[in-house]
């Protein structure tokens, strides 16, 4: 029961006036693996990706960890950091590299028409070159601009300055993609924004508007002029330990800790896909988006049963047809309960039946990259029939009570899941992923 209408879920055939959307490449880059098997595998295995960041520790900062990406070796000898300074830039050009292989390459790009939707944050310079620039320009009074621009250019690179650019990483993934003419959007709407640029993607190509797209998102959050911006918001985790930091639904929560990396996936036009031999990983079937316009840091339950409700809708299910959820899960105050009660006021007596899981809890949160990573989880779950664990949940909150998967992996069949992605001003989305036919 969706908005008091009793729907049924079928998606091959009940939706004739919308063309059937495939995931058929996926690639992940994260704290706890490079590759979108090594991440699927180390969060079954309830691995932890959190990392005592040694610098903070020494240098007094109230925060001290974060989901660091470290499997990527030295990234200062990497040509593509070297250009543009940019990490998340070699995030997202190693899970690219990863979902066009599982695709089929990128020839068939070159065919049909095509979009790059991404979900992006915009860039800043590192508190380190900061600090250079004022040393050579500053002064008591300000900014000495005549000193900055002689003495600052030399640290910076019109690679650097590019990278800032909301545009940047869409041009960057269709020129590394060779997608010569796609459709470019760049979608900024803080820890919703992969989410909704993967669900706009699928839109387009359902409507017939696109026959593929790269979606997903990238993202570095992990330096010091954030954590010490979400830190004075108060949402940061501190206190413990990095291994137990991030302990979304526990009693003891006490924030969100920041990960980094990217999540990218190939969508297509089911029949496109099939007619070239490609192997759907599996669909996506509906999509929910909207904004409370409540207090910036405000998270409300309304707000999460209506993306839900909507996805739902658009995929033509009801609740007891959902297999699995992938939560957002950050271990805030306020997040926890609102996602936990907006799960039972949809699911209503079948809720406590979901199982449901936060990723967050082994790789940290990757703001605008969050929900591509978790939707590569998705697609994991639905092919492997493979639930991941919500890590740290040892003392349940009252207020959480549902079956959040605290002892370890589950094996069962996964046919339909819903992803969760929830922002600061209540700009929620949910996606609806389904197995593929056959």
């Amino acid at each position: 029961m969706v908005n008091g209408t009793s729907i049924r879920c079928d998606l091959a055939e009940s939706r004739p006036d919308r063309v059937p959307v495939a995931v058929t490449g996926v690639g992940a880059v994260t704290a706890l693996g490079i590759g979108a098997e090594a991440t699927f595998a180390a969060l079954c295995d309830g691995r932890n990706g959190i990392r005592e960041i040694s610098a903070w520790k020494a240098a007094g900062f109230p925060v001290t960890y974060g989901g660091v990406v470290d499997g990527l070796g030295d990234l200062a000898t990497d040509p593509l950091y070297q250009r543009y300074r940019s990490r998340k830039a070699v995030f997202a050009a190693r899970a690219l590299e990863e979902a066009l292989a599982q695709s089929g390459g990128p020839a068939h790009l070159r065919h049909g028409r095509g979009g790059i939707f991404l979900g992006i944050e915009i860039g800043r310079p590192a508190i380190a070159r900061m600090f250079a620039l004022f040393q050579q320009a500053g002064t008591p009074q300000g900014l000495d601009a005549t000193a900055f621009g002689e003495r600052c250019f030399q640290y910076l690179t019109t690679g650097e300055v590019l990278a800032k650019q909301p545009f940047f990483l869409a041009g960057l993934i269709g020129r590394l993609a060779g997608a010569t003419g796609a459709e470019a959007r760049s979608i900024s709407n803080g820890c919703s924004s992969a989410n909704q640029a993967i669900g706009e993607a699928y839109r387009k190509i359902a409507a017939g508007h696109l026959d593929w797209a790269i979606t997903g998102g990238a993202d570095d959050m992990v330096d010091e002029y954030m954590a010490i911006g979400f830190h004075l918001l108060g949402a940061l985790a501190t206190g413990l330990p990095p291994e137990t930091a991030s302990r979304p639904f526990d009693l003891g929560r006490r924030g969100f800790v920041l990960g980094e990396g990217a999540g990218l996936l190939v969508l297509e036009a089911l029949p496109r896909a099939l007619a070239r031999g490609a192997v759907p990983l599996a669909l996506i079937a509906g999509y929910g988006a909207g904004a409370t316009a409540q207090k910036i840091t405000e998270t409300t339950w309304e707000g999460i049963y209506q993306t839900m409700a909507a996805a739902l809708a658009e995929g033509r299910c009801a609740p007891g047809d959902i297999d699995y959820i992938n939560a957002h899960g950050t271990g805030t105050a306020m997040n926890d309960p609102a996602e936990t009660r907006a799960i039972k006021e949809l699911f209503g007596a079948g809720a406590a039946q979901v199982p449901i899981s936060s990723t967050k809890s082994m790789v940290g949160h990757l703001i605008a990259a969050a929900g591509a990573v978790e939707a590569v989880v998705c697609v994991q779950s639905i092919r492997q029939g493979r639930l991941h664990p919500t890590r740290n949940l040892q003392r349940r909150d009252p207020a959480c009570d549902l079956d959040f998967i605290s002892e370890g992996a589950r094996f069962r069949p996964v046919h339909r899941v819903l992803s969760n992605s929830l922002g600061f001003a209540g700009i929620n989305s949910t996606l609806l992923f389904a197995a593929p036919p056959g």
